[in-house]
């Protein structure tokens, strides 16, 4: 394993997926506590739409809207999903998620259908560049997710209180203002994630951690440490099997994290949560 990491490129894949990992564990908290599971899922096929727009026009080679796309459908994304939640008493949120990730697809695929790379921006946006992302794209993300955790620094009293007793926040809090600064902060995350890593894996970031921590304790600090602790060590052993194995990073990754995932259940099975309360 430490024979994988003696080459630069890996220690640039190895940064963009501990990047990854640390933004992906902290969002999957409020992702699994609000029970929008598939709100990364939805919001990570709007921004593939952006970038399959950006291609359809010919744009996709411009750096400003390449970026600029993805970022403005992720955005229309949170408005829209924030509305929605008035109407959960009549129809599940994640019904609605599902329907814009389906919708979502459908369009990708027809504005890609006849482009000359599509197949290729298709499979892109699936697994991701992990093993041959530049030093430059990491940087720039590690720092957009710094301005992002930032803001979330700021905003954490109100952000924790809607996600775990969103009814008594409806009391004092304007609903759609917070969910529309969430889901738009969330937006510009996953669209700078889902050119690195892929939906897929990206997917699996923000619930596969999450959920690890779950199952140890209801204290969302613990919650929060186990799930950075889950993601970092499987993005490492994911990293490295890929390398030794010549697979591709994310699918490897992925299949890390989940095989964990199982390893970690039967383990809190057998000997217990952790007693925090």
């Amino acid at each position: 394993m430490i024979e994988a990491f003696s080459y630069p490129f890996m220690w640039w894949a190895l940064a963009a997926c501990l990047v990854l990992a640390g933004i992906h564990a902290y969002l999957g908290f409020h992702v699994v506590k609000r029970g929008v599971i598939f709100v990364d899922l939805s919001m990570a096929q709007i921004a593939a739409l952006g970038m399959a727009v950006a291609i359809a026009t010919d744009l996709h080679d411009h750096p400003v809207a390449e970026y600029l796309f993805p970022v403005a459908a992720t955005l229309l994304g949170a408005v829209i999903f924030a509305w929605l939640r008035h109407l959960e008493h009549k129809v599940p949120l994640e019904a609605f998620i599902g329907i814009t990730f389906a919708s979502a697809q459908a369009l990708v695929l027809l504005l890609l259908e006849h482009t000359a790379s599509g197949t290729e921006h298709l499979k892109e946006t699936l697994v991701g560049n992990i093993f041959t992302v530049s030093p430059s794209v990491v940087i720039r993300t590690a720092a957009i997710y710094a301005g992002i955790g930032l803001i979330h620094l700021l905003i954490r009293k109100p952000l924790f209180e809607i996600t775990n007793n969103p009814e008594a926040a409806k009391k004092t809090r304007n609903m759609f203002g917070w969910d529309v600064l969430f889901y738009g902060t969330f937006g510009i995350v996953v669209t700078s994630s889902v050119k690195i890593a892929g939906v897929l894996l990206v997917f699996a970031l923000l619930v596969i951690p999450s959920v690890a921590g779950v199952l140890v304790s209801d204290k969302a600090s613990v919650r929060l440490i186990v799930g950075w602790s889950f993601a970092f060590v499987c993005s490492v052993l994911g990293l490295a099997a890929a390398f030794l194995f010549d697979a591709p990073a994310a699918p490897m990754i992925l299949t890390v994290l989940t095989a964990a995932l199982v390893v970690h259940g039967l383990a809190v099975a057998a000997f217990g949560r952790l007693r925090t309360r």
